[in-house]
């Protein structure tokens, strides 16, 4: 995982001392208006009725793959994986979401969400605020995939969507591990801790790293009509 070097427009990575140089890309618009749709409607949900309401997230669970060795070296798992604000946005949003949190603490929770909705929506509602080269999330139980991914960053996601559309994305790409102090775990960790108590997630302690995901090959798979 030290090997990998990220450019404004590639990554280069050796594995086992084979290098490999691939493009980084963009996340498809079609991609990221439905990651906006489907977070903004689950929040409203959320503010209609409450949390528990809230029970499954595709948008944010996508299958991870990762690859490590013997007659079966491909690894699945369902992990949370979402959106990044580009660089400009995100101090100023981790900022916003810390101090949402830090007043939350010592109130009734539920009394609390309606802040913390307006905080995360702040940044949903705004596609244009996504950083569109990559995504990523939280490692909680340091199993196989980490594993996998120490000798062999290449992973692949598949994203699959609810009715009517069934949107469905697998892309293949590169995962580099990200640490505290790096801004961007301090967003996806401010993110997580937002909604920490709340019915749909498992409540966590201890979020060892994150991820960064760079896409290097995107495939739609959102079913259509055969005709």
């Amino acid at each position: 995982m030290d090997d990998i070097i990220v450019e404004s427009k590639t990554i280069a990575l050796v594995i086992n001392q084979k290098h490999y140089l691939y493009n980084r890309i963009e996340l498809p618009k079609e991609f990221l208006n439905w990651q906006s749709t489907a977070r903004l409607n689950a929040f409203q949900m959320m503010a209609d009725f409450n949390s528990e309401k809230v029970r499954t997230m595709p948008a944010h669970l996508p299958v991870l793959a990762t690859f490590g060795t013997g007659d079966f070296p491909v690894n699945l798992t369902s992990r949370g994986i979402g959106l990044l604000p580009k660089e400009e946005f995100i101090l100023p949003l981790c900022e916003l979401i810390e101090k949402t949190i830090s007043e939350s603490k010592g109130q009734p929770w539920q009394d609390t969400l309606p802040k913390r909705l307006a905080a995360i929506q702040s940044f949903y509602e705004k596609p244009d605020r996504f950083n569109s080269q990559m995504l990523g999330g939280l490692e909680i139980f340091e199993g196989q995939t980490v594993e996998n991914l120490k000798n062999n960053p290449k992973a692949t996601l598949l994203y699959s969507g609810e009715a009517p559309k069934f949107p469905s994305y697998q892309m293949n790409g590169i995962m580099r591990f990200i640490y505290p102090g790096d801004i961007y775990f301090r967003f996806l960790l401010a993110a997580r801790e937002l909604f920490a108590n709340d019915a749909f997630h498992i409540h966590q302690v201890r979020y060892p790293f994150g991820y960064l995901f760079y896409p290097t090959e995107i495939k739609n798979k959102t079913p259509f009509p055969r005709r």
